[in-house]
């Protein structure tokens, strides 16, 4: 049996368009929905109104390049704080900072605060990493 001139490429690149299809419709989606099960869970438990974080999320987007498909979510502007979380740290004021502190019911003006210093700052999530380690368990 003799293979067909260009079976190599012609393999290539059905392979690349499955990998394509499952990324934008099977993985992209798990992973969202993945993430955004992880917020609700840390949002609950911490006591936060962050419902844009899921709900405000681009994607999944995939694109194509050559031999290479990029899978792409992109998570609202600020979401890092609480993947990360944020240690209590000092804020400045150039030169004062005005607020109102609800604590206390009225503005503040002061040239500095330290944020977080009642709360213990803001805890991280790991929503997104624990998310995609959620990924690497279930495509090996």
């Amino acid at each position: 049996m003799e293979l067909e001139s260009g079976f190599e490429d012609n393999l290539r690149e059905a392979i690349l368009d499955d990998v394509e299809e499952t990324l934008q419709e099977e993985i992209g989606p798990a992973l969202i929905q993945t993430a955004e099960e992880n917020w609700k869970s840390y949002a609950q438990a911490n006591g936060y109104d962050i419902e844009h974080i899921w709900q405000d999320v681009e994607g999944p987007l995939v694109e194509r390049s050559g031999d290479s498909i990029q899978l792409r979510i992109e998570w609202p502007e600020l979401t890092a704080l609480y993947e990360f979380g944020v240690s209590p740290h000092t804020i400045e004021g150039n030169p004062l900072l005005h607020f109102y502190y609800e604590k206390i019911g009225q503005w503040v003006t002061t040239e500095s605060v330290e944020w977080g210093s009642d709360t213990g700052g803001i805890p991280e999530s790991r929503a997104i990493r624990d998310s995609m380690n959620w990924l690497r368990r279930a495509v090996s």
